[in-house]
């Protein structure tokens, strides 16, 4: 009696399993609408030739109410433009890897370098000069310096 209950709420946890994975790569294709493979499985971290710049990245930290103030986020990769490329498909490959990592469970040994691929991590694309810069930060002190780290070892 004791492992027909246990078997009927197993089953109910891989039935939840399945819905999360699954909603996981729903918003996958979602992020990656008309990207193709080849971008899907590089990361933008990969053209280390084309990154000019790495620093320390900073997020809102809420101190009390109507005050904020800054804190160490993460990491800050600053690219040279490319023919072609624009902030606006450059953060939807980011967000196209950030889903990506998420459907994969993180779990990306070839990816090891790359900053996207880390659980927490949020990155927000700007332009900058004759550039763009890509923002990578988390909400998690640990995640945050694995960013840094990350970005860090990408440094030209």
């Amino acid at each position: 009696m004791h492992h027909a209950s246990d078997a009927t709420e197993h089953g109910k946890l891989a039935e939840q399993h399945r819905a999360a994975a699954q909603s996981l790569r729903d918003a996958e294709a979602r992020a990656c609408v008309g990207i193709d493979e080849g971008d899907r499985v590089t990361s933008p971290f990969y053209h280390r030739e084309d990154i000019v710049a790495v620093s320390e990245a900073e997020r809102a930290a809420p101190t009390g109410i109507d005050t904020a103030r800054t804190a160490f986020g993460g990491g800050r990769a600053v690219f040279r433009a490319v023919p072609g490329l624009t902030a606006e498909w450059l953060q939807r490959l980011v967000d196209c890897h950030v889903a990506r990592a998420a459907a994969v469970g993180y779990d990306m040994p070839e990816m090891d370098y790359c900053p996207l691929m880390l659980k927490g991590a949020e990155a927000k694309v700007s332009s900058v000069g004759d550039g763009f810069a890509i923002n990578v930060t988390s909400e998690d002190p640990k995640t945050a310096a694995e960013i840094w780290r990350r970005i860090k070892a990408l440094k030209p």
